[in-house]
């Protein structure tokens, strides 16, 4: 079992938040994403078909590639994957 405090704390490390006890070491920012690892809707090829967007907090949604191809709307460094919704879930 965890304590109140000991969640609360190990949530705020998480988050990257200084800790609340002034003898607690100060927390290390986790190093940035590489490039390489962020989406770039510039590289997909959207065709005029369905697409599901997953992000990087657990959400995702489905969105038209013909709208997606134009202009996308979603902060590119949230964006986990794209996937045409006729191969979500086959590992495509």
């Amino acid at each position: 079992m965890f304590t109140t405090k000991e969640i609360w704390e190990a949530g705020r490390a998480a988050l990257g938040l200084a800790p609340t006890a002034s003898t607690a070491p100060a927390p290390q920012t986790a190093p940035m994403a590489p490039v390489s690892e962020v989406f770039d809707p510039s590289d997909f090829d959207f065709e005029p078909r369905a697409y599901r967007i997953h992000f990087k907090n657990g959400h995702s949604g489905e969105y038209d590639g013909a709208s997606l191809a134009t202009f996308f709307p979603f902060d590119a460094v949230q964006v986990e994957r794209v996937e045409p919704v006729e191969e979500v879930g086959q590992g495509a």
